[in-house]
């Protein structure tokens, strides 16, 4: 569905949205028909340490649905960083995860995505983080294309999430 993404409205998200951020990524698995590597299955659980600041969860609403959203995530020292497989990062608490944009099958093609990881972005250089780094599969090239055009380079290509191959980007910010 062709939309304005100026009528867009976009919103911090709290633990209660939870539900919802399941119900879009399932559309998403359903919509990918059972590749599974097309996308890491999160659990509400994964989703929960997602949302005390530093890191974000923005949520991209249009006409009083939300038809898209953006996780970033502050990692520090866990092994959810993915500053863990960066040369280029020296100090892994100056990384922070695009670790998730998930647009509803119905909406995509307005450039939400690209418009979620810009803001994103902005969060995380305010809240003065010098690198942001994302995996995708290597079967998903529209969200590497999102990501190159936000800036975001390969570093590498490596096993992650339980085997599973993806494409490690990153970007100085």
């Amino acid at each position: 569905m062709k939309i304005n993404i100026s009528d867009v409205t976009y919103k911090p998200l709290g633990i209660e949205s939870i539900p919802d951020l399941l119900e879009i990524q399932e559309e998403t698995f359903e919509y990918a028909k059972g590749d599974t590597d097309f996308l890491r299955r999160n659990t509400e659980e994964t989703f929960a340490v997602c949302f005390p600041a530093p890191s974000l969860v923005l949520g991209a609403y249009y006409g009083g649905e939300m038809i898209a959203f953006g996780i970033l995530h502050a990692a520090g020292e866990t092994k959810e960083n993915l500053a863990h497989d960066l040369d280029e990062v020296t100090d892994i608490n100056e990384n922070a995860n695009v670790k998730l944009t998930i647009v509803r099958p119905a909406y995509r093609g307005n450039g939400l995505q690209r418009a979620l990881i810009t803001k994103l972005e902005e969060h995380a250089r305010a809240a003065g983080f010098k690198w942001l780094s994302s995996t995708v599969s290597p079967g998903n090239p529209w969200s590497k294309n999102n990501l190159e055009a936000c800036g975001f380079t390969t570093a590498k290509i490596l096993q992650k999430y339980g085997g599973m191959q993806r494409i490690l980007l990153c970007k100085k910010i």
